[in-house]
């Protein structure tokens, strides 16, 4: 599935320097390339200068001819004449990718953003430098804003870019986060090793530093529960449930099993048997602050009363994690207490301050207690993001999103 322009998708792993390296193949066409770049990115005039059009030609040509040390030394020499050729940036990029030069592909794939910053494949490219470099959080911003632009000429290279930016995501511990952008693409078919691993440590809220050594129990357990996230995402629902039975029966106290398998009970909308097993967990762990987070956000619209003690237990466990925050918040206000509410919806809008729920929430304890001021000031707020969102050409799937019934922890 990966095998165009890239040679394979890397191993799951926490080092940069160990991850299998992603080989652009340089021979394929310059048109190819100029694709992926809007109009408007192109020289505005025409280049004159008869040394860059002699110098231009004889990089293509070395290019294609694969002699890419000949190539790289030909476009930087014709760069330095035409320093706004976005077509010559793209080239040299490419080909210092291809030559492991990741830190020099990166600076010439900054040149194509800073000619042109709304050049989705760029970032994805830039992103996929910075992945090997080592360099997470920017190489996640990059991704993300490849993800958000586009890169919606090569199906295959937005694959590999989305996989990396799941590795990222499951490097950060945000965990939710992961499983979406990896379930995304096994929606879209893609079925790799490399991409059940990392569901299954997505699931089983696992960093791929902290996982288990391939050919143990644990790393087995891991593969399976892979598997049964790639049934669900294939709308599978009986066998992927099946197989976390299978998985539960055999393993019963491994760590977060009964939890995974009470998420995927939940979006096939069997509550009941999702709190049991999220129970299952607690009884495994009593001090297990997501199962509690989840059977409270499930109790929330049936009995917010009982709901409420496992949003305390969570928020006394956990007080630097503003989601249980927000849903004690929640549930304060849904039990009757607005003002003990009202601190609580406080952590999580500083932790949260781009979220519209967060404020519209907020906003109704305000007016409960007659902080007149402070309502209209957060309802204001609620209108303006939801106003903002709505003129986005699509909604970000992956970024922090908070929901306030049965919706994941965003830090899990």
């Amino acid at each position: 599935m990966f095998s165009f322009r890239f040679s394979r998708l890397p191993r799951v792993s926490d080092s940069a320097a160990s991850a299998g390296r992603l080989r652009l193949l340089v021979s394929l066409s310059l048109a190819v390339f100029l694709c992926f770049l809007p109009d408007k990115a192109l020289p505005q005039t025409k280049p004159s200068s008869t040394s860059f059009v002699t110098l231009s030609k004889r990089a293509a040509e070395a290019r294609d001819a694969d002699r890419l040390e000949e190539a790289a030394a030909l476009y930087t020499t014709a760069l330095s004449l035409q320093p706004k050729w976005v077509e010559g940036w793209w080239s040299l990029g490419t080909i210092e990718y291809d030559r492991d030069h990741y830190a020099k592909a990166a600076l010439d794939f900054e040149k194509v953003i800073a000619l042109d910053s709304s050049n989705g494949t760029a970032h994805a490219m830039l992103g996929l430098c910075q992945f090997e470099l080592g360099k997470d959080e920017p190489a996640l911003n990059n991704l993300l804003a490849a993800e958000r632009l586009g890169v919606t000429k090569d199906v295959r290279l937005r694959n590999v870019a989305l996989y990396h930016m799941g590795i990222l995501q499951l490097r950060a511990k945000k965990f939710g986060d992961a499983k979406e952008t990896l379930g995304h693409l096994a929606v879209d078919g893609v079925r790799t090793k490399e991409l059940t691993t990392g569901l299954g440590l997505a699931a089983l809220l696992l960093t791929p530093r902290g996982s288990p050594l391939e050919g143990t129990p644990g790393a087995d357990v891991i593969e399976r529960a892979g598997e049964a996230e790639v049934l669900l995402d294939s709308n599978e629902f009986d066998q992927a449930k099946q197989k976390y039975a299978q998985l539960t029966s055999e393993f019963p106290d491994y760590p977060n099993l009964h939890f995974a398998f009470g998420r995927l009970l939940l979006e096939t909308h069997d509550t009941d048997e999702a709190l049991a097993e999220f129970q299952r967990e607690l009884q495994r762990d009593p001090k297990n602050v997501n199962s509690m987070l989840e059977i409270a956000a499930v109790l929330r619209m049936t009995d917010p009363q009982g709901a409420l003690h496992y949003a305390i237990e969570a928020a006394k466990l956990t007080p630097q994690l503003p989601f249980a925050h927000y849903l004690l918040g929640l549930l304060r206000f849904d039990t009757g207490d607005p003002a003990a509410a009202i601190p609580e919806l406080e952590i999580a809008q500083k932790a949260f301050p781009q979220e519209a729920e967060v404020y519209f929430s907020l906003g109704n304890a305000y007016g409960r207690v007659g902080r007149k001021a402070d309502a209209a000031k957060a309802r204001a707020e609620f209108a303006r993001l939801k106003a903002e969102a709505a003129k986005q050409p699509g909604p970000n799937i992956y970024g922090v999103q908070v929901r306030t019934l049965g919706k994941e922890n965003p830090n899990q």
